[in-house]
């Protein structure tokens, strides 16, 4: 494509498995004439083909994969070389969006989720790469972590957060939540209103009829509150015998998980899987998708607009989830799944085989996410 050819172009930059969340992606793709999206690896997927890359789409094909320099790390280092990580993350992107500007000229927009990337895409609208940064503040983490160098951590990422809170271009916002927290502590002002942008959905065609299947999809970390499944499986096998349970994902703590399902003839892991039609096809053969985030002030998802929910809905699956995320409230009100408390004893077991008693939550889960449709939210919320 000639430059003069070129009429939108945008840089999208985030971090993998989370470049296509909620469709995003698919939605760029479709809807700018130009897509280059950074995707740099954070999570350990245990995925062979996981690796730091500039993807290039033109007219809505892809023309172009840049592979990317990925600091080898474990999951027990990742602290100590989380400041080389983050340097890597930033000169790279520095440099190949000069290579990049040469090729195709200055882009119209750069939208990321992150606030270091936020930063980075301030610094390249100063040197004239881009003309419009975008925030779009996917989560908040709170300071007071337990472990010292999570607090660490989290101190710094915030310094990059209150900056390009500030100083982007256009900052939109998953919730009101996110929005409220940075004007009580006066970060934004408390006299202007904000665009709030979930998580999108990607409705299909549900199954009328559906084996007894509870899943999970995302990243297997403890945090997400997984183990209480395996904590409630034996009272889930007495109360539906014929269960069967599917997790879709991997992750840092994808061996402890593992480790849980051994003795279990019923649990099949599917690992990790890029392709979103895929999981979305084995999502919507479940009878209920679990979410059941740990109730913690310093659970990053108390904040956040949860993509897993939202993938579960999208299939017409019912959810089972915990008083966490601002959107387990919706879910709840709309009777399209089931809110538990993480404490009581067989909870989620029990929320499990009344939604299998009882179809009409399907019908409802599948009604909630056409309200969130992407293509319907996405369309004025970026230009």
């Amino acid at each position: 494509m000639n430059k003069a050819d070129r009429t939108r172009s945008i840089v999208y930059v985030n971090f993998s498995p989370y470049e296509n969340a909620g469709r995003i992606l698919d939605w760029l793709i479709s809807d700018y004439d130009l897509v280059v999206l950074f995707s740099f690896d954070f999570h350990k997927l245990n995925n062979k083909n996981q690796s730091n890359s500039i993807k290039i789409w033109q007219q809505g094909k892809k023309v172009k994969e840049i592979k990317l320099y990925q600091l080898p790390s474990s999951e027990a280092l990742l602290f100590i070389t989380l400041p080389l990580i983050i340097l890597l993350i930033g000169l790279q992107t520095l440099w190949q969006m000069i290579r990049l500007r040469r090729r195709y000229g200055t882009f119209d927009t750069y939208l990321t989720v992150n606030a270091f990337t936020a930063w980075l895409g301030n610094i390249l609208r100063a040197w004239g790469m881009v003309n419009k940064t975008i925030f779009w503040v996917w989560d908040y983490y709170p300071p007071g972590y337990p472990d010292w160098k999570i607090r660490l951590a989290r101190w710094g990422y915030w310094q990059f957060d209150r900056w390009s809170s500030m100083t982007s271009s256009k900052v939109i916002f998953l919730n009101e939540r996110l929005v409220k927290l940075r004007q009580d502590i006066n970060v934004l002002p408390k006299n202007r209103d904000y665009p709030i942008v979930p998580i999108g959905t990607n409705p299909g065609r549900p199954l009328s009829k559906v084996k007894p299947i509870i899943g999970h999809m995302g990243v297997l970390k403890i945090s997400q509150g997984l183990d209480l499944l395996f904590d409630q499986l034996p009272t889930l096998i007495k109360l539906v015998p014929n269960i069967k349970v599917e997790i879709v994902g991997s992750g840092p703590d994808e061996a402890h998980f593992r480790a849980r399902a051994k003795g279990y003839k019923n649990i099949k892991f599917y690992g990790f899987i890029k392709d979103e039609n895929k999981v979305d096809d084995i999502i919507r053969h479940w009878l209920a998708g679990v979410a059941p985030y740990i109730p913690d002030t310093s659970n990053p998802a108390y904040w956040t607009d949860p993509s897993k929910i939202k993938a579960y809905i999208s299939q017409g699956v019912p959810v089972i989830t915990t008083n966490i995320t601002p959107f387990a409230k919706e879910v709840h009100a709309a009777k399209a799944g089931v809110m538990i408390d993480y404490f009581e004893p067989d909870a989620l077991a029990t929320a499990a085989a009344k939604i299998f008693k009882d179809s009409n939550y399907r019908k409802r889960a599948y009604e909630l996410a056409k309200k969130y449709e992407y293509k319907k939210i996405y369309a004025n919320s970026f230009k």
